[in-house]
């Protein structure tokens, strides 16, 4: 099962996304707590895309494809933004989370969360996949 989503590269389209989401409990009963998660990893992924990855004004497509299969759920994000590989940057080590700044922790959670994790460039596009393990009930 998959779906496909597109979005325009605005920060008022989170709450689109969500509502957009939905069928994860209702159609692919997710847990919540994984759909919490997932929620966390996207909403992340496309705030730091429209935040970095655009070095213009013009509006961009961003797309979302999610696919259910083997208790798994693969969320693939595509962007014509500028070429960004996630797997490449660094986090800093925090020495204490409750101290840190509010932003910089969205790769850290994304990466928590997922199973996997992968990056390729195709076509003038960024194609970031996170596999994220679930529990269908």
């Amino acid at each position: 099962m998959d779906h496909t989503l597109q979005y325009h590269s605005h920060i008022q389209e989170i709450p689109r996304i969500r509502k957009d989401l939905e069928f994860l409990k209702q159609e692919w009963a997710v847990p919540e707590s994984d759909i919490r998660q997932i929620l966390v990893i996207i909403e992340e992924l496309f705030s730091n895309i429209i935040r970095y990855a655009f070095d213009d004004n013009r509006e961009h497509i961003i797309d979302i494809r999610l696919v259910n299969s083997d208790n798994q759920i693969e969320i693939e994000m595509i962007d014509d933004g500028i070429p960004f590989n996630p797997l490449e940057y660094q986090i800093e080590p925090l020495a204490d989370p409750a101290t840190s700044d509010a932003g910089g922790m969205g790769l850290t959670l994304i990466r928590a969360f997922s199973s996997n994790i992968s990056y390729n460039r195709t076509s003038g596009k960024n194609h970031l996949k996170v596999t994220k393990k679930v529990i269908n009930r």
